[in-house]
């Protein structure tokens, strides 16, 4: 069967004021049932629409093409899934049509009441994709297979249980090849992946988080925690060190198992790939001198650490269960080993003031971060944040996310103010003269370049243009 992958472009008639989004990362999901596909001798190709234009003309000469649709469908983006599948229903209405990705897994079943597609995918899609193939091409039925709403007669029924996947070894590689002519990271705002040395890419070591930060919908998407090995992990990234130069780890929390984090650096420092590693989240709590040290020596360039706030009353309001105090301890030794230090703060929880605002601004100004990312908060469906909002009525159930809003008795901002707020906080974080000094030495003494400085600056003047939002 020849089967088309889409990553869908983004309606900018509904985001284009709220949030930015640019070929920041590959669709590593839809390359992961690329390779599941390509393995039982399938045709595969995916087309990143966020990476290069689109129009409907395209879509529509894309689609002519192939047998089998998926899209992959995160909520930001739900609306133009819907328009997308809505035009090649109208343009080929005998084509199926499927749906995946955490918006599916999240809403279930209402999925296909509001995108018109065939089959919606729950939860890990690796193997559910091979099942629906081989019940496509044998005109076998659909309730047997495993982790899928679909349609029928007009009707909307539902398969066999998902399986969540236990051993993540078992999982092919993704199909990277398929997007290799794509250039990820180097424009985008978030300043990070434009330092990056080379092409980079991504790789995800674990599905799911043992922790229960408040607004993260982490657990409405995985029922538990999976690993996979130092071993797999490793040869993963020896593959991966062929063809790129950088690769981010993307996983929720690259270092939650401390014992398999050392087995990885002991493994890349004897195999000595020329790959550099930067790390996208890791907890406060981890901090460890001795495994930062083999981080270093492994080839990790940076440290990224989810600090949310300025304020104990607010971190633990988002049951980070994690301290100031090991904040600064964790920063001050990602510093002394050589990492570049990246922290993620959120602006305007529900419980937050002018004064929370300004005690993260504050102690983010005093941890001297290289990069400094301040998301505006966002209610996003599967949180427990979203669920307590929702039952006391301010939100209704068809809302994936929502902003504060203080005349709906979201927070205590409006839309607004919590965007003025937000574009201060890195007016003052950027500009202020501690930041800039400190940036000038560390480019000559320490990069020998000035691509942070640089990076830093092209951060803060797209804040001017467009605001961005919490990651989840």
């Amino acid at each position: 069967m020849k089967v088309l992958f889409i990553n869908p472009p983004i309606d900018y008639d509904v985001v284009k004021k709220e949030v930015s989004f640019e070929a920041y990362m590959p669709p590593l999901g839809i390359l992961y049932l690329s390779s599941a596909l390509e393995k039982k001798g399938h045709q595969v190709k995916v087309i990143d629409y966020v990476a290069e234009s689109y129009s409907i003309e395209k879509l529509k000469n894309d689609v002519s093409k192939f047998d089998l649709i998926g899209i992959t469908v995160a909520s930001l983006v739900a609306t133009s899934v819907m328009k997308i599948t809505d035009l090649i229903k109208q343009f080929f209405p005998d084509k199926t049509v499927i749906i995946g990705g955490p918006h599916c897994t999240i809403q279930g079943k209402e999925t296909l009441n509001e995108i018109k597609a065939d089959i919606s995918v729950i939860g890990d899609g690796e193997k559910v994709i091979i099942e629906i193939v081989d019940a496509l091409d044998n005109k076998k039925d659909l309730s047997k297979v495993h982790g899928i709403f679909y349609r029928e007669n007009g009707k909307i029924k539902n398969g066999l249980p998902p399986v969540e996947i236990d051993d993540l070894d078992s999982i092919d590689f993704p199909a990277r090849r398929l997007i290799k002519h794509y250039a990820y990271g180097k424009d985008s705002l978030t300043g990070i992946t434009y330092f990056a040395r080379g092409k980079l890419t991504t790789i995800i070591t674990s599905r799911g988080c043992p922790f229960d930060c408040r607004f993260c919908v982490s657990k409405s998407i995985f029922d538990k925690c999976r690993l996979g090995s130092a071993e797999n992990v490793v040869k993963e990234m020896e593959e991966i060190s062929k063809d790129y130069d950088s690769v981010f780890a993307v996983d929720d929390n690259f270092l939650m198992d401390k014992k398999r984090a050392h087995e990885i650096m002991d493994l890349l420092i004897e195999k000595k790939l020329n790959l550099d590693i930067w790390i996208s989240g890791t907890r406060v709590t981890d901090a460890d001198e001795e495994l930062y040290k083999k981080m270093k020596k492994a080839g990790v360039k940076s440290m990224e650490f989810g600090i949310e706030s300025g304020n104990q009353e607010v971190i633990d309001y988002y049951n980070k269960k994690i301290t100031l105090e090991k904040v600064e301890k964790a920063v001050r030794l990602s510093k002394k080993i050589g990492f570049l230090t990246v922290g993620n703060f959120i602006v305007g929880a529900p419980i937050e003031n002018e004064k929370h605002i300004r005690d993260t601004i504050k102690f983010a100004k005093k941890l001297n971060l290289d990069f400094a990312f301040f998301y505006q908060f966002m209610y996003l469906k599967g949180s427990q944040i979203w669920d307590e909002a929702f039952k006391e009525g301010k939100l209704k159930e068809n809302e994936m996310y929502a902003l504060l809003d203080s005349n709906r008795g979201l927070g205590n901002f409006t839309p607004e103010e919590i965007r003025d707020l937000q574009h201060k906080a890195y007016l003052s974080y950027y500009l202020s003269p501690k930041y800039l000094i400190s940036q000038i030495l560390r480019s000559i003494f320490v990069y020998h370049n000035f691509r942070v400085v640089r990076a830093g600056l092209k951060l803060l003047v797209g804040q001017k243009e467009e605001t961005v939002f919490a990651k989840k």
